[in-house]
């Protein structure tokens, strides 16, 4: 379990040791500013370039712009006051939640439902299937006023079930076992930066970042400003570069027949390359070799049989994912989890700081210990188990409520207090262990399909209801360590998420409105959306056929002899480089990247790895860059992040002041 990489990473940041508060009129004044201002450039820009670091963007403009602001009223920010502000902005871009809506939208209606034979199957409580209340492309009709109180129900319930599950781990984790969490420091670096500059006081972090900052705002106005802004008075956006890749799919098919190809010109992968642990991005570019070299030799052994030529990324995808990699990477998925569950039991031989101490100093210590406690916000562990317990009993009234209690003689009430009670607890405990040990996450494969499967419910709507039962609360113990080591308290977490929730709500829906009503979505005009969303409309359709009656192209698509060579792959691999000593995050890469992956993002990050390992750390020494390259990506995200807001709010004026042909 020892790793040297991840050792770099565990000692970049010590704890501050106090604690501060991080919300208050400073931070409340960042939510109407992320509300009005951020939110909807994230929602736009989701539908047009896709996900790929939207959030750290909005994250460090925000920041850098109330920085100055606290500059020039004579004030600052302190650590803790940033975390809050970049957490904030996650929940805003991460919850987003009609962003869902606008899925939703197209699902009901695609192609894609057709063909599985699920359109008009759809309950009224996930979306309105009538094409006449669809074509109005507005949320304030009656048809949508169920989905969206339901949402803001769950949306505000799942969010504290998060909280309250994940607390409780971390002090299991943390506070009990002593983990490290090698990877909080990544993300409580950037903090650190911010604050350097805080006092006006310009040392190698804000330096770094300010460059780093340039690159993105130049990039920024190639990639994504200019096919925003022509987007308005053009039938297409003009692009420089094309979003989200260049696909050279059908160059490649004489050679390499079945193997989806092209290149993502997006710089952030770049950055984020060099950032990542250098053996993480190399074992993701080595599976995705591999999967290059099988490809054609599964296609020529008459495997992957739905690829034709002309074929481009997307379609490839679909059509090895049904041949083969949906079993495949069911396996690999396997082997993940059995490597985490064996990483989780052997990390136990880590020991108590306690050992070796007299009586005395472990008294003085647990005295310290709640002391700290106190400063930190903790709260009563009975508290977070009483919470789950009763979020879990509410889910599960809220279940039967929408299927009418009518379970159809399944055991899928059964299957629900199981997973609650077990499943969920357990899996989120290994995960906790996992990434306090290694920073990575366990994920057990297709659980839920399984489970809905097994379980003799027909129908497409046990795929829709809003249950956290297959949530994995271990990820959210990483944000407790990085605010911890910034210092700020547990309790600023809560007010703010207090706060934080009905703004999201309403401020998504009037500019989820807004986006709706400019374009159909997906449509030429956002480019993003037109690309990807039939692949995942058929990836997931062809999941939820599963429980239809009658023929099931899903269960066509399951091959229980993939599954095992995907598992026997996976353990194989890892057991072989792990033979070689080779480093952890090695490993996870090469065994996860042997699924299919998005190649186009994996080969830009493979750069970005090798120019920060070979150049840039030769020059400034391991740990000075490991430093600088954080640092780096976060200021990358900036100026990409302003230009960002820089164009989404002149495609919003333009489009508010005259009136587009569509």
């Amino acid at each position: 379990m020892q790793d040297k990489e991840l050792g770099q990473y565990r000692d970049l940041v010590k704890p501050m040791g106090y604690f501060e508060e991080g919300f208050n009129w400073k931070t409340a004044i960042g939510t109407m500013f992320v509300a009005m201002i951020m939110l909807p450039a994230s929602m736009y820009m989701h539908l047009m370039i896709g996900e790929v670091s939207l959030a750290p963007a909005a994250q460090w403009v925000t920041v850098i712009l109330f920085l100055e602001m606290a500059k020039r009223a004579r004030t600052f920010l302190k650590p803790a006051e940033i975390f809050i502000l970049q957490s904030m902005i996650m929940i805003f871009i991460g919850l987003s939640p009609i962003e869902g809506f606008f899925w939703r939208q197209y699902i009901v209606q695609s192609d894609a439902a057709r063909s599985f034979g699920l359109a008009g199957s759809f309950p009224d409580w996930f979306a309105p299937v009538s094409q006449e209340v669809l074509d109005t492309r507005s949320f304030f009709h009656t048809a949508w006023v169920v989905p969206l109180l339901l949402l803001f129900v769950t949306m505000v319930v799942g969010r504290v079930d998060s909280l309250i599950l994940g607390y409780g781990l971390f002090r299991v984790a943390s506070d009990i076992e002593k983990l490290p969490f090698p990877m909080a420091p990544i993300a409580a670096m950037g903090v650190l930066a911010i604050c350097e500059n805080a006092t006006g006081k310009e040392g190698w972090r804000w330096r770094c970042f300010s460059l780093a900052s340039a690159i993105g705002m130049a990039f920024g106005l190639v990639y994504i400003a200019i096919p925003t802004i022509t987007g308005t008075f053009l039938a297409e956006p003009f692009q420089i570069l094309p979003i989200p890749w260049l696909d050279t799919t059908q160059d490649t098919e004489g050679w390499l027949p079945a193997v989806p190809t092209g290149l993502s010109f997006d710089l952030s992968n770049f950055f984020a390359g060099m950032a990542f642990p250098f053996y993480a991005v190399v074992g993701s570019f080595v599976g995705l070799i591999i999967t290059i070299i099988l490809n054609p030799y599964l296609h020529d052994w008459g495997i992957l049989t739905t690829w034709t030529p002309g074929m481009r990324t997307v379609d490839t995808m679909f059509a090895n994912n049904i041949d083969f990699y949906l079993s495949f990477g069911i396996g690999i998925s396997i082997a993940v989890a059995v490597i985490g569950i064996y990483q989780t039991i052997a990390s136990y031989k880590y020991k108590s700081a306690d050992q070796g101490l007299d009586k005395a100093a472990r008294q003085a210590k647990a005295a310290a210990i709640v002391q700290y406690g106190v400063a930190r916000g903790d709260i009563r562990t009975i508290t977070v188990i009483g919470f789950y317990l009763l979020l879990s009993a509410g889910y599960i009234v809220l279940a039967g409520y929408l299927l009418d209690w009518n379970f159809q003689d399944s055991y899928i009430l059964p299957i629900f207090i199981f997973f609650a009670l077990v499943y969920v607890p357990l899996l989120s405990y290994v995960t906790a262990r996992l990434e306090g040990v290694a920073g990575q996450v366990i994920a057990l494969p297709m659980v839920k399909e399984v489970s809905f499967i097994l379980s003799g419910y027909k129908g497409v709507d046990i795929w829709l209801l809003p249950l956290p039962f297959y949530n994995n609360y271990g990820t959210d113990v990483v944000g407790y360590r990085v605010a911890e080591l910034v210092g700020c308290s547990f309790r600023s977490i809560w007010k703010m998420t207090a706060i934080t929730l009905p703004l999201v709500f309403v401020f998504s829906l009037i500019y989820g409105e807004f986006i709706w009503g400019l374009a159909p979505i997906p449509s030429v005009q956002y480019p993003y959306a037109q690309e990807l969303w039939d692949l995942h409309a058929r990836n997931q359709l062809l999941v939820w056929s599963s429980t239809s009656a009658g023929y099931s192209p899903f269960m066509d698509a399951i091959h229980w002899e993939y599954i095992v060579a995907g598992a026997g792959a996976g353990i194989l691999v890892y057991m072989g480089l792990g033979a070689f000593g080779l480093p952890v995050l090695l490993l996870y890469g090469t065994v996860k990247g042997l699924g299919q992956t998005m190649p186009q993002f994996v080969v830009t990050q493979m750069a970005g790895a090798l120019f920060g390992r070979f150049v840039m750390e030769k020059r400034f020494g391991t740990q000075v860059w490991r430093q600088y390259a954080l640092v780096l990506f976060a200021g990358f995200n900036c100026g990409a992040g302003l230009v960002m807001m820089f164009a989404t709010g002149v495609r919003f004026l333009a489009s508010s002041v005259f009136q587009l042909p569509y």
